[in-house]
């Protein structure tokens, strides 16, 4: 896991995996230095021998031969030097991509549903996307342009210093002015790629959000409205976006200003040396040649500045992600949880959602192999019961226990492996039904995921499918109804086979004929496992040994179903006042 990193800590910690191809990279990209170097020195050779033998030419090939087999075998080791840093990048850059992509997807998808109801995952994905692209382009600037770019000037300085002090010096000046604006513009440069990149996540998250839920910006004709809410943050990126863009013009208008001054004034320089025969037509030759291929090595890296600014600022922005903290982790010296009976023990819980102290203190037990039912309007505190027992969240204050095991000391894979959860609104993935069925039920076989399908009633409907098993849901189980997400979120269940079942409203989206046949199946998954039921529906917890009816995070009654409508208090209120079987989101009397 990788956190509280700045970029160069987390970037390097990718580059290290790979350090002998990215050292080598390195070195061959100097190849272009030389190269750049090398040619002007070789013209400035070829033209003072052409001059020294200008009276007597036939002469000349002997050295000139020489001068063109040492440039044809340099062409031919430049180009072998670059084709292998071409090859050596196409394996580095890659994987590196591929190893940021899969950290940070490792690490976000770690955090508890918290975050993730906090976050949207457009935005996440997007980020990830962001670090990838920007890390990369940021190695490939600095260590294959940049840093021969460096070098490039250093030894053009010191090759004019062996021609000429005075333009040496003239080229060290304008080589310190171009990149002192460049650091002096770098700053603001940085800020306004960090805010456009925030701007641009912002933006594709609402974009994301509005497609996500497309089938009601359709069944209420809302096209307009979500257009001219997406165009409000299209317009708070646009106009930062502008801002980056208009500094980096700043910037090169600055550059180019200090460029002209020194062209021009390094042009009559040389001319005037060589009127005065201070320097041979070779070395003025070179002298051109070499400052003309410098001025395009400083103008990309001028070119490449912004890009690379930009770049830091949006990988700034996505390592955001990979600083959040998770909330809910392994600790150290965990072990993993042992199911013998079943027992839940709440131990003077206490629990915080938000500002809203949920429960204080709360004290309850669950015996082993127990059937439980949670009733209470919503926000009365019962998915919350079930999500700490889950660890969804970290409690507070005080200890939950499963036999005797503080669940907050054990590892969470033993715990959701042995807790089995059918949830209100069934998740799936845009995968085969049978992936589905069969999610987190490793070594399952085909027949016993068929025989589960059968017990949930999914097998009936799975089989007028074109494709049968395996034929995809859509994103979310788009192409499911409410009622087939459930059948297959049961049977999803019936597959993990753990000794403590959770039911969140599992039967609430299936008809009555449906979730008759259905309450057959699920009778004989409670046996001998210690189940606890949500349900809005008061008629699916006649059949459990003991109800919990929840009012504000608080137990206010408990007992079985008949004996809460024999005290004739809150259970018996709700019961009574129920319509078509189902209980209202608020109490009557609000």
């Amino acid at each position: 896991m990788i956190a509280r990193m700045n970029i160069r800590e987390f970037i390097w910690n990718f580059v290290r995996r790979q350090r002998l191809k990215f050292v080598l990279i390195t070195l061959l990209s100097l190849i272009w230095t030389f190269d750049m170097t090398f040619w002007p020195y070789l013209l400035r050779l070829i033209v003072d021998t052409l001059a020294q033998y200008d009276t007597d030419r036939s002469s000349a090939w002997a050295p000139m031969k020489l001068l063109l087999l040492c440039g044809a075998v340099v062409w031919i080791l430049v180009e072998v030097a670059f084709r292998a840093r071409d090859f050596l990048a196409a394996r580095f850059f890659p994987k590196l991509e591929a190893e940021i992509r899969m950290d940070m997807f490792d690490h976000i998808q770690h955090h508890s549903p918290k975050y993730f109801n906090e976050h949207f995952s457009g935005s996440l994905a997007n980020k990830i996307g962001d670090m990838t692209t920007a890390a990369s382009a940021m190695l490939r600037n600095i260590f294959i342009f940049f840093f021969p770019a460096l070098v490039s000037c250093l030894i053009t300085v010191l090759i004019f210093s062996q021609i000429n002090g005075f333009l040496a010096m003239v080229v060290g000046v304008w080589i310190v002015a171009h990149f002192t604006m460049c650091a002096i513009f770098t700053p603001k440069c940085v800020q306004y790629a960090h805010m456009q990149g925030e701007a641009r996540s912002v933006l594709v998250g609402k974009i994301v959000d509005s497609l996500t839920n497309n089938f009601v910006v359709n069944l209420f004709y809302r096209f307009r409205f979500e257009k001219e809410r997406v165009a409000l943050y299209q317009k708070d990126e646009q106009e930062k976006n502008l801002k980056a863009q208009m500094y980096t013009a700043k910037m090169f208008a600055c550059l180019s200003v200090a460029w002209v001054i020194v062209m021009f004034s390094l042009t009559g320089v040389s001319v005037l040396y060589w009127m005065e025969e201070k320097i041979s037509t070779g070395e003025i030759v070179q002298l051109f040649y070499t400052l003309w291929n410098l001025s395009m090595v400083v103008w990309m890296v001028a070119d490449l500045a912004p890009q690379f600014f930009q770049s830091l600022g949006i990988a700034k922005q996505a390592l955001s992600v990979m600083n959040d903290p998770q909330d809910v982790l392994d600790p150290p010296g965990i072990t993993d949880l042992v199911v013998t009976k079943g027992d839940i023990v709440f131990e003077n819980v206490f629990f915080r959602y938000g500002e809203k102290a949920l429960f204080q203190n709360k004290s309850l037990h669950i015996k082993g192999g127990e059937k439980v039912g949670l009733v209470g309007y919503s926000g009365a505190g019962k998915s919350t019961f079930v999500n700490l027992i889950l660890r969804f969240f970290a409690v507070e204050k005080g200890r939950i226990l499963i036999d005797g095991q503080d669940i907050a000391r054990v590892s969470l894979k033993s715990l959701r492996t042995q807790t089995a959860l059918i949830p209100q609104d069934p998740l799936l993935f845009h995968r085969s039904l049978e992936e589905n069925i069969l999610y987190g039920s490793e070594g399952t076989s085909k027949e016993e995921m068929i025989a589960a399908a059968k017990s949930a009633y999914c097998d009936g409907f799975i089989q007028k499918c074109p494709g049968g098993y395996a034929a995809l849901v859509g994103e979310r189980g788009t192409k499911l109804s409410g009622g087939e997400k459930q059948r297959v979120a049961i049977a999803r269940a019936m597959l993990l086979k753990a000794p403590i079942l959770i039911l969140d409203e599992a039967t609430s989206a299936l008809d009555s004929v449906t979730e008759n046949y259905i309450q057959e199946s699920l009778e004989s998954l409670m046996k001998h496992r210690t189940t606890i039921v949500v349900a809005h529906r008061l008629s699916t917890l006649s059949r459990m040994d003991r109800i919990l009816v929840f009012d504000q995070g608080k137990i206010i009654e408990e007992g079985s179903h008949a004996e809460l409508l024999q005290k004739k208090g809150h259970y018996a209120h709700m019961w009574h006042m129920q319509a078509g079987g189902f209980l209202p989101e608020e109490p009557s009397f609000l």
